[in-house]
């Protein structure tokens, strides 16, 4: 009950101060969460030796930078109903985003692929304000109060959410309307079910589920990310990148791996670029410590 409280104090604050007062609070408080989580900023300090490598001089003020953007994006966050056309407009440079028209033009609909890495809630915000039918995969957390609030938080942008567990039903009926599934692809919470892939030179384990449902619905997936301008926080480039189109051949399990490292790629691209706004709290080349943000 305390951490929903304290939800909802962060929320009052972040909607009613000017936006760089919200930052340099956030700042405040990750530096606290920074300054005590000694386990997990060395888990955030491996991760980048390998995406930067072992003796780059970049990495210890990285990893602040890394609680300093995640600051930020709950910010971001808690401001989601201020999300409209003159937000977008003023503050986020979309680029490319006719790739999710020619996804959709096909009339399977489309699985919009992002990663824990800038500000993924707004992949599917933005979207939504711009009148596409959007649909989102979101954890369910233990917290019944804290799932309802950050559900509301989401659907202010008119987005439907998908609670992970009775997603696939709803997906597939989503897709058969047309409509956009937004889906993260970069972790694989369940342990079981992903696919081991050569990520930055190591294995790690990728999810499978956006590769089968693009399989088994006819939907591209089309990857897109939400990063924040690094010359002006208060800004977002959002990105798409080139469909991802479904080719069945008789051996599925082939063609799950073939898509999955497509994907791969794509996320190990945008890691490599912006790994300060790469939110992985946890060692992400080992799967069993993955744990939920």
């Amino acid at each position: 009950m305390l951490i929903y409280f304290l939800y909802r104090i962060a929320q009052w604050l972040a909607w009613n101060l000017p936006i760089r007062v919200g930052y340099r609070i956030a700042d405040f408080f990750t530096w606290i969460k920074f300054f005590f989580a000694g386990k997990e900023r060395t888990f955030i300090n491996n991760n980048l030796k390998i995406i930067l490598g072992e003796n780059n001089p970049k990495i210890k003020k990285d990893v602040w930078c890394v609680y300093s953007n995640f600051g930020k994006y709950l910010i971001d966050f808690f401001r989601s109903g201020k999300m409209n056309k003159q937000f977008i407009d003023r503050f986020v440079k979309v680029d490319k985003l006719e790739y999710m028209d020619e996804a959709l033009s096909r009339g399977k609909g489309a699985i919009g692929l992002t990663a824990h890495l800038g500000n993924w809630e707004l992949c599917a915000q933005i979207l939504g304000v711009l009148g596409y039918k959007m649909n989102a995969i979101a954890l369910t957390h233990q917290n019944e109060k804290i799932n309802d609030f950050f559900n509301y938080q989401r659907e202010l942008s008119g987005i439907k959410v998908v609670p992970v567990g009775i997603s696939v039903r709803r997906c597939f009926a989503a897709l058969k309307r047309n409509e956009i599934v937004g889906i993260l692809g970069d972790r694989d919470f369940s342990g079981a079910n992903g696919i081991f892939m050569d990520f930055l030179g190591k294995q790690m384990l990728i999810p499978r589920g956006p590769a089968v449902l693009s399989l088994r619905t006819g939907a591209a997936i089309v990857p897109a990310f939400v990063v924040r301008d690094e010359q002006d926080e208060r800004c977002f480039k959002y990105i798409f990148e080139k469909p991802i189109y479904p080719q069945k051949t008789e051996n599925e399990e082939e063609d799950i791996k073939r898509i999955t490292e497509q994907i791969a790629k794509v996320i190990e691209l945008y890691v490599k670029k912006y790994p300060q706004q790469w939110f992985m709290f946890s060692e992400f080349w080992n799967p069993e410590k993955v744990e939920i943000l």
